[in-house]
């Protein structure tokens, strides 16, 4: 990602994004049903060692498939 036109600069920027892909084709593309989840930034490119940032994504989203957690709803004043 090259946030300010400049393809000689020395600065990397990598969005990571999550997407619902439960949703119709039509809406699972949307912006609003996109998360970005983190931004990685740094003076040189990762490459392969972009798995250090995601792995904590990804055992976050592995507890969240498999156990769950409580949620409080702040209007209906409950967790579920």
């Amino acid at each position: 990602m090259n946030p300010f036109g400049n393809l000689s600069s020395n600065h990397s920027s990598w969005p990571i994004l999550l997407v619902i892909y439960n949703l119709p084709p039509a809406l699972c593309m949307k912006c609003k049903y996109m998360l970005l989840s983190m931004m990685i930034s740094g003076l040189k490119q990762h490459g392969n060692d972009i798995d250090v940032y995601l792995n904590p994504l990804i055992e976050d989203l592995k507890l969240l498939w498999n156990e769950g957690v409580d949620v409080f709803d702040v209007f209906k004043n409950e967790s579920f």
